[in-house]
């Protein structure tokens, strides 16, 4: 209810509802940043460092900006998250659950509108079967003309959602198939730091006054085309058998996109191919207050391919890109005293990666990568009252190392080591006034090492990756709630960030051109120092219904 109040239509627009987190806009992808773990590195061989899930099922990179539409919920978990499901997850989780099938007749029907000729329809139907089952067919359609002045970020996009249901005393089945096309036109990076061809790199020198307007001679740029469809399907069985219950979730993925932009004034062209299958299985105990526990297989393989063209210049063609994985993972949670409780749990992850292209002067290249990893977890809760629990957690996650886009040479390899996390955390989470005030509090630091990054070398126009060797973060969350009566909620967040690169020096044989080398002391992209969010909403109660008012900032 609160995302659809809010007017969120994809996860871009849900940024603003959680704190220290950026899920920033990047053509057909999104760049999932939480508490400054994230990558904008847009290119086949790299995979991001966050994860995103649709009801369980790992989604990749371009796939992350379908619409939302009869959605139930989203959930945003920071730091590592792979002792409890499917895809390892170094920075964090975001999970997007879907409304399943219920046992009754129900039609949902919402209808937006708004500046930019914006329409959009959404509608769900349900349909009961037979004493156990229930069928759900969800379908959203949205338009707006180009934000930016050349009629670029435009929309006409179309989803259909189907799934069903089936619930028995010792077998339940829950299976989906959603569709996705797209026919707006792609957004334009606007020119800044420009100003009149000096090149001075103030961030907030526009071309002109306006930042969306885009054009920059009468006939460049202009609004580009793109062609987007995506199918991904999931399901989820589970067996319950009496001590425990077994669950399986497969899934398919596949994804054909190609975009034309531009780069201020260079014409450009990105494309992504993704075929996916993934496999999990799940024992899980009964959690009866002393032990719960939980222990997993998830397999995966996906393959895919795309190319980065500017002006004519390929600067990246990725042919095939494979990766594939096994992981056996598990958690563990034990009561001790009556008011404690103790977790542990680990995983242990094998990814293999074959990629082969050429640079842009038709050298071929070819690698095969094996990574091998341990993560694990160690936390501990403490009820220091009814409604006061104290927590701390400290937790490792790793990321799959990549390649560069070119051959080897005898002073350089053309392999990229793997990134690792080790993040620690203390907090507390709290209930007063009888529950209607809730107060949660986290501290945390994260010790991040071999951080992937990229350069352009101006000297072989190859794009070139390579590791940072060491980012700190500190940072403190703090969530407010309160219902205030009763029809008045306030809502306040607050989130600080001290996210710096403590050893990120380029490489010698990476020419980037005059002016500073060692980055150290720099603060990480898409992670600001402060994040406040604050909101208060009070209802006026209807005879059918209510009116509700709303401000936030």
């Amino acid at each position: 209810e609160a995302l659809v109040a809010a007017g969120v239509g994809d996860i871009r627009a849900a940024q603003n509802l959680v704190p220290s987190a950026r899920f920033q806009m990047q053509n057909s992808s999104t760049e999932i940043y939480i508490r400054g773990v994230g990558s904008t590195l847009d290119l086949p061989n790299i995979e991001p460092p966050t994860v995103f899930n649709f009801s369980g099922i790992y989604i990749p990179r371009e796939g992350t900006s379908a619409g939302l539409f009869d959605i139930a919920s989203i959930e945003v978990l920071p730091g590592p998250q792979g002792t409890l499901y499917g895809r390892a997850a170094l920075g964090g989780t975001v999970n997007v659950g879907f409304n399943r099938p219920a046992r009754d007749t129900a039609t949902a029907v919402l209808l937006e509108a708004g500046e930019y000729s914006l329409g959009r329809a959404s509608v769900a139907q349900n349909l009961p079967v037979g004493r156990r089952g229930a069928l759900r067919a969800a379908a959203d359609y949205i338009r707006h003309e180009g934000y930016q002045a050349t009629g670029a970020d435009s929309k006409d996009d179309y989803g259909l959602r189907l799934s069903g249901l089936h619930e028995g005393e010792r077998f339940g089945a829950y299976a989906w198939v959603q569709g996705t096309r797209k026919h707006g036109r792609s957004p334009n990076l606007v020119r800044r730091g420009y100003n009149g061809g000096r090149f001075d790199g103030d961030p907030d020198a526009f071309e002109g006054r306006d930042p969306w307007d885009d054009r920059i001679t009468a006939t460049e740029p202009d609004a580009g085309r793109q062609q987007y469809e995506n199918l991904v399907a999931g399901a989820e069985f589970e067996w319950r058998l009496g001590a425990a219950t077994l669950t399986w979730l497969p899934s398919y993925f596949t994804l054909d996109w190609a975009g034309n932009y531009w780069l201020e004034n260079l014409p450009s062209f990105l494309s992504a191919r993704y075929d996916q299958v993934t496999q999990e299985l799940r024992l899980a105990g009964p959690g009866d207050g002393r032990l719960s526990w939980l222990a997993g297989l998830y397999a995966y393989r996906v393959t895919n391919d795309g190319e980065f063209v500017v002006a004519g210049f390929p600067l990246a063609d990725v042919d095939h890109n494979r990766l594939e994985g096994l992981a056996a993972f598990g958690e563990a949670t034990v009561a001790v005293g009556g008011r404690w409780r103790l977790t542990a749990g680990g995983r242990l992850s094998r990814d293999e990666r074959q990629g082969r292209g050429a640079t842009a002067f038709g050298e071929p290249y070819a690698v095969r990568q094996d990574f091998d990893e341990l993560d694990w977890k160690l936390g501990a809760e403490f009820d220091a009252a009814p409604e006061v629990m104290l927590y701390a957690t400290v937790q490792t996650g790793y990321q799959p190392g990549t390649y560069t886009l070119f051959p080897p040479t005898p002073q350089r390899s053309n392999e990229v080591r793997e990134a690792g996390l080790t993040a620690w955390s203390v907090g507390a989470k709290s209930r007063f006034l009888d529950g209607r005030l809730q107060l949660n509090t986290e501290l945390f630091f994260y010790d991040y090492r071999d951080l992937l990054v990229q350069s352009f070398n101006l000297n072989t126009a190859l794009l070139t990756t390579f590791n940072a060797d060491r980012v700190e973060t500190w940072g403190n969350q703090l969530d407010l709630l309160w219902q205030a009566g009763e029809h008045g909620r306030l809502k306040l967040s607050v989130g600080w960030l001290r996210a710096r690169d403590e050893r990120f020096v380029v490489p010698d044989d990476i020419d980037i051109g005059p002016g500073r080398r060692d980055f150290a002391g720099e603060p990480l992209q898409n992670a600001p120092d402060w994040t406040v969010s604050a909101g208060y909403q009070h209802d006026f109660p209807l005879a059918a219904g209510y009116l509700r008012a709303r401000v936030e900032s």
